[in-house]
């Protein structure tokens, strides 16, 4: 019972997307549940984005790859955007040497990179997009009487 609760993933909705931060050592059992549980998720919600950030992870194989492409492909099927982000360059450096290809998913370097490629915009960037299109938010002077 204090293995299945220490093994389980995170899902963290987030406006439109959902986030899953995925941590330590990944299991074939743990990367399959992975699978079924976000999809599952992505349907409830309506997401249109999904974030995978991999940070955490210390190893990186080829089935875990495999589980990542066919997440990817099965989300974008039911309209959702997969990101991945957090590659360490070792595990970079490892998948190139491998020949292992991540097809169908777009990277980010980190979590900030990853929403922006999903449309979530930086409070700043927001601000500034909000006075662009906002009607009439140029700053006048007052009109003299």
């Amino acid at each position: 019972l204090m293995d299945e609760a220490y093994n389980n993933i995170p899902i963290i909705k987030l406006w439109h997307l959902l986030l899953v931060p995925l941590q330590g050592e990944m299991t074939d059992d743990v990367a399959s549940r992975l699978m079924s549980e976000v999809l599952e998720r992505i349907y409830r919600e309506g997401s249109s984005g999904l974030v995978i950030d991999i940070t955490g992870l210390w190893i990186i194989d080829s089935h875990l790859c495999s589980v990542l492409s066919q997440i990817s492909d099965a989300a974008s099927l039911m309209g959702a955007q997969t990101v991945i982000c957090g590659m360490k360059p070792e595990i970079a450096l490892t998948l190139e040497t491998m020949g292992v290809h991540l097809d169908n998913i777009t990277s980010s370097l980190d979590l900030e990179g990853a929403l922006s490629l999903l449309g979530v915009a930086k409070p700043d960037q927001r601000a500034a997009r909000r006075n662009r299109t906002r009607p009439g938010a140029v700053a006048r002077a007052p009109e003299s009487r």
